[in-house]
């Protein structure tokens, strides 16, 4: 039978109030968990006037109206999640989206639980230098996570859920994020423990509290923003169950729109490539290792192609070493050796497979004296 509270939630997401709608719900065709979340929805706006004309979608986005219904829960003996979500069809991405500013480069550089810093907002509009406030922390409650390093591994599987937001998607699914990652199609496999470490990195993600003003690099672009400042988590998100086809399984709700892309947005800092640039498989496995060095590559060629950029068509290997954080130092020679010929490798085939996709014209490696020191991209 038809969930008929699923039905009327889309239905109220279109833009009918919720309070109207859900009062023609017939009580009889749901089941216990849904009754628990209707009659919530109905006594907190029965007793809250302010919220009777909002749509779903506005209270689902709504503080005030979170912690009502958060308290309204605790009082009455109800589960965070009373509910299973139905998840009939997700919408498939056409195209892959990453923030590609300062901060979004940044945070894999050992800035969580260092404090405040300025970040130095450049702009060819700017008389001066501009400052953008930032400070990452992990959650007090989740203090087994401090020091943990925001890797760029993390920064991908955020992407990924970056580019299920911006294609339509509020509930997502760690395989959903990491198809997403890697242009997948809807019922490839994920491996269980690619599924674990991406749901570790969603975590580390909501576990992340920032603070944000961002007024003054806004004032730049519009003169109308006053104060930008945001004060939350670095993914806002509640864990729940989804059920897709009978199957149960763990997923996230996006309580809003993740706070990179949202910051990103106010510069247009945004990349947006078409999915199939992430199918690269054919060319080589997609590693987390390769993950990291395709995501690279994606922002260097896409600063590339922005016609303001005084960059160079050079991409140094030496970058993508540091990115994977390979080293000398940790590494013996031979190891070392070894491990950078794989890299470069790697690159020429993510390259190869772009040439033959048509996203680059084409590259050549060049080099330092007999030292192989990078590529030259043809875009």
């Amino acid at each position: 039978m038809e969930n008929i509270f699923q039905k009327t939630l889309i239905k109220a997401a279109k833009g009918e109030q919720l309070y109207e709608v859900a009062m023609e719900i017939q009580p009889e065709l749901l089941n216990s968990a849904d009754i628990d979340t209707l009659n919530a929805i109905k006594t907190i706006v029965k007793d809250n006037p302010q919220f009777k004309a909002m749509t779903f979608t506005q209270l689902d986005e709504s503080k005030e109206f979170q912690l009502k219904l958060k308290e309204y829960r605790l009082n009455n003996s109800l589960p965070e999640n009373a509910e299973t979500i139905e998840v009939l069809k997700s919408v498939i991405p056409k195209n892959h989206v990453k923030p590609n500013n300062k901060l979004a480069n940044k945070i894999t550089k050992d800035i969580v639980d260092e404090g405040e810093f300025n970040l130095i907002v450049s702009s060819g509009k700017a008389k001066k230098e501009v400052y953008t406030k930032v400070m990452l922390a992990y959650d007090n409650e989740n203090i087994q996570l401090s020091g943990q390093k925001y890797t760029p591994y993390d920064r991908e599987v955020y992407d990924g859920v970056v580019t299920l937001y911006a294609a339509g998607n509020d509930i997502v699914t760690p395989a959903m994020v990491y198809r997403a990652m890697n242009g997948l199609i809807e019922s490839e496999y994920v491996k269980p423990e690619t599924l674990e470490a991406v749901t570790k990195s969603l975590d580390k993600s909501m576990f992340i509290k920032i603070t944000i003003d961002y007024t003054e690099e806004a004032k730049l672009y519009n003169k109308k923003f006053e104060k930008t400042h945001y004060m939350g988590n670095l993914l806002s998100a509640d864990k729940i169950t989804v059920k897709v086809s009978g199957t149960e399984y763990e997923g996230y709700k996006l309580l809003r729109k993740p706070i990179l892309y949202e910051y990103a947005q106010i510069s247009g800092q945004i990349i947006s490539v078409p999915i199939k640039v992430l199918q690269t498989k054919d060319a080589v496995r997609s590693t987390d290792e390769v993950i990291i060095i395709r995501g690279y590559l994606l922002r260097q060629i896409e600063w590339l192609r922005n016609t303001n950029t005084y960059r160079s068509d050079n991409v140094t290997y030496q970058g993508i070493y540091e990115e994977l954080e390979i080293s000398r130092i940790i590494l013996a020679a031979k190891a070392y050796e070894n491990k950078t010929a794989k890299i470069r490798n790697h690159v020429k085939s993510i390259l190869d497979e772009w040439k033959e996709q048509g996203y680059i014209i084409d590259y050549v490696e060049y080099k330092d004296g007999k030292t192989l020191t990078g590529i030259t991209i043809m875009i």
